[in-house]
């Protein structure tokens, strides 16, 4: 499709509105010779391509102004099918220009002999009063590239956060998606549980996604990042003068922002009691007053809210709203966390291996047998977030193309014990020996790196050189 041919509504009621100035018909076509606009007798002929267009070609070509005085002696006209009985009689055209490029014409066409003798008469008014209209148009043809530019980024960004997938087969993993599923096309409020990293917000991205509501992005706030003070206005908004340094014109908060969408409240434990009484009637009521607001405003929106706290033990002890947390539990999913799912581990690393290989051009093949032994019996306490961070960390250090046990950051290794169950004592040494030996030498470095690097561990070079041949380090 073409600049102009993307625009064509703008540019028909365009073609419209000169005509009706100059009381004369007037015809737009692109540089594929299709008329993109025209009035009178070129009204019916949008979007039909110009049969015989020398006229326009030359235009197209030479990025000049032109004109036809008279259609049975121009040459532009002469082996035309239509010549023996068109009915223009003049038609005075300029090009329109797009970074420096034509990409169509303009014309004023008189189709009776009172409005050719206006036309010749004002030809240079005329020819004046076309090449603003044109840079007019060019000016469109720039806010049209810029919003499509702008709708393609809020595409990708809304798009990216689309983007939801839950990789492994365990079964608590399975019934917690399977339930998600399930009740994606209500608009009963859903509490999602489970420790920091198992994957609530993408567990909240994929229930929307499969809503009534996906078309619309769905609001995400953590409410353990946002300044006490500061929780009610960012979710109700509030009206200018609420408070000192409110905005002059007050502001809307995200639940107004989620009308007909999905507000997704992270760590929801960490919300103010003031807050959570005033959270509550919203949602009994389906509607809210903006802090310093007279009116209540109507909202309709889908509640998603996860935490990685105790609730039950939070409303015991008083700091969690019991009226609040029932009307939040209305279906309530358990993520489960890592160490509970660890048939996953395998199937995770392989798919972070390939996500950073892209995203960073390496070539990491997999990792040594040894090394996902001492991951799948690590217990993750940051969940599959840890586990994605130290993939990224595999990507960017390793320069092989497997990743080794050696390769492992020393936390998970010593962390994970039962990855050494079947090995001596002088293996596990060995191990560290090499761990720590490889930490310290580098492949550029110099005899006098090497000896420097002796006199640190206090030995001799002699078994600096034993060891780093046996490890093959040298």
């Amino acid at each position: 499709m073409t600049a102009l041919m993307k625009i064509q509504t703008f540019i028909q009621a365009y073609a419209q509105a000169i005509s009706s100035i100059l009381e004369s018909d007037v015809t737009v076509v692109d540089n594929e010779l299709i008329r993109v606009a025209g009035t009178g007798n070129y009204a019916v002929e949008i979007g039909n391509t110009i049969a015989h267009a020398n006229f326009f070609d030359g235009i197209l070509r030479t990025g000049e102004s032109g004109i036809i005085t008279n259609v049975a002696e121009d040459p532009n006209c002469i082996g035309c099918e239509k010549r023996a009985y068109c009915k223009e009689l003049a038609n005075l055209a300029y090009p329109i220009f797009k970074n420096g490029v034509v990409v169509g014409v303009i014309s004023i066409i008189a189709f009776q002999e009172k409005q050719r003798e206006t036309l010749l008469k004002n030809r240079p008014q005329l020819e004046e009063f076309l090449k603003y209209m044109t840079m007019l148009l060019e000016s469109k043809l720039y806010t049209s590239e810029a919003k499509d530019r702008l709708e393609q980024q809020l595409q990708v960004v809304h798009d990216d956060n689309k983007v939801w997938s839950f990789v492994g087969k365990s079964q608590k993993m399975q019934e917690a998606i399977a339930i998600g599923q399930k009740v994606a096309k209500s608009n009963s409020t859903v509490f999602l549980r489970g420790e920091s990293g198992t994957g609530k917000e993408i567990m909240a991205k994929m229930i929307h996604d499969l809503s009534q509501r996906r078309d619309k992005l769905m609001i995400s706030i953590n409410c353990a990042a946002i300044p006490e003070n500061l929780v009610e206005s960012e979710l109700f908004g509030y009206e200018e003068g609420a408070f000192t340094g409110a905005k002059k014109k007050g502001a809307i908060g995200k639940f107004e922002l989620a009308d007909k969408s999905t507000i997704f409240l992270d760590e929801i434990g960490d919300m103010p009691l003031p807050v959570q009484t005033k959270l509550l009637r919203v949602l009994q009521e389906s509607k809210l007053e903006r802090i310093g607001g007279q009116k209540t405003i109507p909202i309709d929106i889908r509640v998603i809210c996860a935490t990685n706290k105790d609730i039950k033990q939070m409303v015991e002890e008083g700091t969690f709203r019991e009226d609040l947390y029932y009307r939040l539990n209305i279906i309530p999913i358990e993520l489960p966390p890592l160490r509970k799912r660890k048939e996953d581990i395998p199937s995770l690393v392989e798919y972070y291996i390939e996500y950073y290989n892209q995203k960073l051009g390496k070539h990491i093949r997999g990792i040594s047998s040894e090394g996902m032994e001492t991951l799948v019996n690590y217990d993750w306490p940051g969940n599959v977030r840890e586990l994605k961070n130290i993939i990224e960390y595999f990507a960017n250090i390793v320069e092989g193309e497997e990743v080794q046990l050696a390769d492992l950051p020393d936390h998970i290794v010593l962390r994970s014990a039962r990855g050494y169950e079947t090995w001596s004592l002088d293996k596990i040494m060995e191990e560290y020996e090499k761990r720590v030996l490889t930490n310290m030498i580098r492949e550029e470095s110099t005899v006098e790196d090497k000896e420097h690097l002796a006199d640190t561990l206090q030995i001799s070079r002699a078994t600096l050189y034993r060891k780093l041949k046996k490890y093959n380090l040298l």
